[in-house]
């Protein structure tokens, strides 16, 4: 998608069209200053984890400090919890935003670094409104706290609620290992409850009686394996039982209670994994005389990011936080965006933010060898290093921002590349493939 719209433009021309190279120190100066204060809030949302939608602890940590700040904060937005809205505005303009995630794993905490996602927000808005209140930039700054995004999908909601209707761009980050990319893509990605339900009997002295949920589960299972010879090199499926504990050997199981999910790497490529998927589960329900309910429960479409914006992001990030100058970082991987291959093997929420306005995700690495939902990564994200670059990514990040604000030619490109994007990449789509987000285009706003 990345030459699809023919409305690309150098980013030299963008950056020289800004005036962003004109309040860089600033912007980081102002961030630098509160780098205690947004040490302790990375600190102690890692070290309090916290489930989907239960994240009390990082909710009141997180808008008691944007509060402090000076932002306008909407604490439990949008009817959910533990979601928040910080804002701060300065004349009329267009609105930038950032994602702060700092839901957590259950077993392994934050080995997937929502702390440090939490971080980058926090960090990039407080970047932006130096640009505003002190620095001649009118717009808006938004920062969206995003729950549940390891499961439950807090952005879906939260777009169906109207939070990102307003903005211009939604920008976040999400830390790696060794890898510094700008062009982040994700997969589409669908979960649900699945349950048999069969009837339980005395496993040697009448089987007969029985109708086996276990065996249902297990002919789902053999049944995919089976498939997966014709799945492609981005599909997957994956399945794990739930609530055991109760199963003895000598009585015919009579409920199972399992999680499945499928991935692909476009929204249409999901559906079809999908639909081979119902078939199997209802098979197995056929085959085993048991009953079968499927509840889903997630729905993430893949990410499209903006190449614009992508590229504005790696050119400013290069400008002025270059990572092949620094001793500490320049043995990691730098990826162009127009190098990236595109290529995706998780997904998230943000996601569904990207079919809806333009939006990015970048990588930033924090070292190890740990990968992401894995205890040692856990412990990479909560080291020094790994909040000096969340800091550092916040920076750029917040420049681009500003980049928007700013500069109209390069404001008008990024909606332009969107559109036809999104506008191509929809052809074929169902019309109601069961997500809720309730719709995957709109008009750019008029400023």
């Amino acid at each position: 998608m990345k030459s699809a719209t023919g409305l690309l433009i150098g980013a030299g021309a963008l950056l020289s069209a800004s005036c962003v190279n004109g309040l860089a120190e600033e912007v980081f100066a102002a961030i630098d200053k509160q780098d205690d204060g947004l040490r302790t809030v990375n600190k102690e949302i890692w070290e309090n984890p916290e489930l989907a939608y239960k994240e009390v602890h990082a909710h009141k940590t997180l808008t008691d400090f944007l509060e402090d700040q000076g932002f306008n904060v909407t604490r439990g937005a949008y009817n959910i919890s533990t979601a928040f809205r910080a804002e701060y505005v300065s004349g009329k303009g267009r609105a930038v935003s950032f994602n702060s995630e700092f839901d957590a794993l259950p077993g392994i905490g934050h080995a997937c670094g929502h702390n440090l996602i939490a971080t980058v927000g926090v960090a990039a808005a407080i970047g932006v409104k130096e640009a505003l209140k002190n620095q001649g930039v009118s717009g808006r700054v938004v920062l969206i706290g995003t729950p549940a995004e390891e499961s439950m999908g807090g952005k879906v909601r939260l777009l169906e609620a109207g939070a990102y209707d307003d903005l211009d761009c939604s920008l976040m980050a999400h830390p790696g290992n060794s890898l510094y990319a700008s062009y982040g893509r994700t997969l589409a990605s669908w979960r649900a409850n699945v349950t048999w339900s069969g009837e339980a009997s005395h496993a040697a002295a009448a089987p007969w009686m029985g109708r086996n949920a276990l065996d249902g589960f297990v002919s789902a299972y053999s049944s995919t394996g089976l498939y997966r010879q014709q799945l492609m090199a981005t599909d997957r499926i994956h399945h794990v039982i739930q609530g055991t504990s109760e199963m003895v050997a000598n009585i015919i199981p009579d409920f199972v209670n399992s999680v499945w999910g499928v991935r692909g790497k476009s929204r249409p490529r999901a559906e079809q994994v999908r639909e081979q998927l119902f078939r199997i589960l209802y098979a197995s329900s056929n085959a085993t005389n048991t009953s079968i309910e499927i509840t889903p429960f997630q729905d993430y479409w893949d990410q499209n990011p903006s190449f614009q914006l992508a590229s504005a992001y790696y050119e400013l990030q290069k400008e002025y936080l270059d990572p092949s100058k620094d001793t500490e970082t320049a043995n990691f991987t730098i990826t162009a965006p127009e190098d990236d291959d595109g290529e995706a093997s998780a997904s998230s929420d943000q996601g569904n933010v990207s079919w809806f306005l333009p939006s990015i995700q970048v990588i930033f690495p924090v070292g190890g060898t740990a990968p992401v939902h894995n205890a040692g990564f856990r412990e990479l994200a909560g080291t020094d290093f790994a909040h000096e670059q969340a800091i550092k990514t916040a920076k750029a990040l917040a420049l681009t921002g500003i980049q928007v604000l700013q500069n109209e030619t390069f404001a008008e490109a990024v909606w332009g590349e969107w559109e036809a994007m999104i506008a191509e990449i929809s052809v074929g789509l169902k019309e109601d493939n069961g997500n809720s987000t309730k719709r995957s285009v709109r008009k750019r706003h008029v400023h």
